[in-house]
């Protein structure tokens, strides 16, 4: 009888824990830690007023239960349109759908909140969204159609990089929105565009934690933009102004990158280019022009295998080299205008180098140890 009596009593014991444990949960305050570091009660307010209902949406999304909270959030639009946290509930709608996993819709939302209040308190949160929701369209997530996700959306990835640049200019927001525009460029070898946008994040963020990188990649999308020595050189140009920045801010990371091979490099290829050019000024039978280009690349690329090449075609032209050697080991640094364009050439346009059919066996090959 007396044990019988002490599991009784032990049960009703628990009961009474579990039952005191529970109403004590539910009573707790729900505090949020503030931006000094401080844990603050939130207010709470009753269930049927505009702040009671926002909260409940706040609650139905925070539960995993999306759907529950869009139609909430939708109910509280419709029933409080002029209302002063009318801003704070486009962004829960917004949150909704994201967390429905519906993208592309929370856009709109987000949209709407930037454009109508852009002084609201939500406004730099809408833009966060807006970044995540871009990064997520950039790696690969596609937009809905018919339910399924087959429409690609980089297109409006790279809008909203823009966008929110433009919207929050100089801010942290922005800063890592220049950064994704320009590594979307260069993840999908859109070089040229890649260049611009690195060039413009550099500009507006010059004390960036993020700059050295930034030159480097400037420098790579740089290089990748010349196809060739019968093309534009301005890729070349740009990359060797910036490997000289680069070098001069970042000393040791350029030795490791290989900074002033890839000098010779680009020396090399602009060299070959106007060796082209020359050649074809000599194939076209313009030889005071070809004899012109001839001799600038000797004086301007004075340690190239074109600059030899050169040298060996006035010969054979039967005009001086301007007292310069081959062999000479000269600086180069006295260049006019480096890559064979237009403005100092004595006759022709640039890069017409593209008509080959009427060569003779006379003509100059292109020169040995070259490397466009």
């Amino acid at each position: 009888m007396t044990a019988s009596w002490i599991r009784i009593s032990l049960a009703v014991g628990m009961v009474c824990m579990l039952t005191w444990a529970t109403d004590t949960t539910l009573g707790q305050e729900v505090r949020t830690l503030d931006d000094d570091g401080t844990w603050k009660a939130d207010k709470t307010y009753p269930p049927e007023s505009p702040e009671g209902r926002l909260q409940a949406i706040r609650a139905k999304i925070a539960d995993d239960e999306p759907g529950e909270a869009w139609d909430l959030a939708d109910d509280w639009i419709d029933d409080y349109p002029s209302h002063s946290l009318i801003a704070h509930a486009y962004l829960l709608r917004g949150d909704a759908k994201a967390a429905n996993k519906d993208y592309y819709k929370a856009l709109f939302d987000y949209e709407y909140l930037v454009r109508a209040y852009y002084g609201s308190e939500h406004f730099q949160t809408a833009l966060e969204r807006e970044l995540a929701i871009a990064n997520l369209f950039a790696n690969g997530v596609k937009r809905k159609l018919w339910g399924m996700r087959i429409l690609s959306a980089t297109g409006e990835a790279e809008e909203l990089y823009i966008r929110i640049q433009e919207r929050a200019p100089g801010s942290d927001v922005g800063e890592r929105a220049s950064l994704a525009l320009g590594n979307f460029y260069y993840d999908t070898a859109n070089m040229n565009q890649a260049a611009v946008a690195y060039d413009i994040f550099l500009i507006n963020y010059p004390k960036s934690k993020h700059r050295e990188q930034v030159m480097r990649r400037l420098i790579q999308a740089s290089l990748a933009t010349f196809k060739g020595p019968r093309f534009d050189p301005t890729g070349l140009l740009d990359a060797s102004q910036r490997i000289r920045d680069y070098r001069a801010e970042f000393p040791a990371r350029a030795e490791q990158m290989g900074a002033d091979a890839l000098l010779v490099r680009i020396e090399e290829s602009l060299a070959l280019k106007d060796y082209h050019n020359a050649a074809w000024f000599e194939r076209r039978g313009e030889q005071v022009s070809a004899i012109y280009t001839y001799k600038r690349i000797a004086r301007d690329y004075p340690k190239t295998a074109a600059a030899r090449a050169a040298i060996s075609r006035l010969q054979a032209l039967g005009s001086a080299p301007s007292g310069r050697d081959p062999n000479d080991v000269g600086d180069g640094n006295n260049r006019t205008n480096t890559g064979g364009n237009t403005g100092d050439r004595a006759v022709g346009t640039d890069n017409k180098n593209t008509d080959d059919t009427k060569l003779d066996d006379k003509q100059p090959d292109t020169p040995k140890g070259s490397n466009p």
